[in-house]
């Protein structure tokens, strides 16, 4: 048994150094994005990307999109949003983006326990990364020009993008494996399985004070796409509102 365990183990490091060099070399041009915010399921999906064989990189470094050696080496990125989505689709071509989403309010949730966890640790933050009422807004307002911006960019190319919603859909792997073309028994990895337990109240009445000021009605809060109430009502909007209309 251990000498099977050793076995696989030095094939496995061969096949990740083999991914390394074929990825640096250039051979290996596309990529899978996951271009969601984080908070949205980008732990479970860097955990399968992994299980799949993939070389996952989940972390910020990528972000800005000009780390060229960082983005040649890894197959995957995960871990909030792309400064230039089109500079990363030009840079590598038949790439696969996946759009993670996430029911509203069950996101701001998540992000303000996540800052309220930091602050213990005096980790550096800002006044859109804040248990504020001002970041929440800001949150909710970047959202929707976000995934509006995605849905926009590829609605000619719909097979290169992926709508998901990793927390709620119970086939959220499933349909990550089939978009890759990684057919077979995907399991969705457990990851942060219950992050809104023993939610606060003060949490509750900021999303609602938030959701006010900027005039989106609390049935809104549940969509995790976009919230409609912020377009413009001269835009010609047609995209669903929540992933389980696609």
């Amino acid at each position: 048994m251990k000498l099977k365990t050793k076995i696989y183990s030095i094939k496995h490091k061969l096949n990740i150094s083999l991914r390394r060099f074929l990825n640096r070399s250039g051979i290996r041009k596309k990529k899978i994005f996951a271009v969601g915010f984080n908070k949205s399921g980008t732990t479970s999906l860097h955990a399968l990307f992994r299980s799949l064989g993939f070389l996952s990189y989940h972390g910020v470094e990528w972000r800005a999109c000009d780390n060229l050696e960082l983005l040649r080496t890894y197959d995957c990125f995960s871990d909030d949003i792309p400064q230039d989505l089109a500079k990363l689709d030009n840079l590598f071509p038949g790439s696969k983006f996946i759009l993670q989403v996430r029911d509203l309010d069950s996101w701001v949730y998540s992000r303000l326990a996540h800052i309220e966890r930091e602050k213990k640790h005096n980790m550096p933050g800002g006044p859109e990364w804040d248990l504020t009422e001002y970041a929440i807004r800001s949150w909710i307002k970047k959202r929707n020009l976000h995934h509006l911006f995605v849905l926009s960019y590829f609605s000619k190319r719909p097979a290169d993008l992926l709508v998901v919603n990793f927390i709620r859909d119970e086939g959220a792997a499933i349909k990550v494996c089939n978009f890759l073309g990684k057919h077979g028994n995907c399991k969705k990895p457990l990851k942060n399985p219950n992050p809104n337990k023993n939610l606060p109240q003060k949490y509750v009445e900021m999303l609602q004070s938030a959701i006010a000021e900027l005039g989106i009605p609390e049935s809104e809060i549940k969509y995790d796409i976009y919230c409609p109430s912020l377009i413009d009502s001269e835009s010609n909007i047609n995209f669903p509102v929540d992933s389980g209309m696609l």
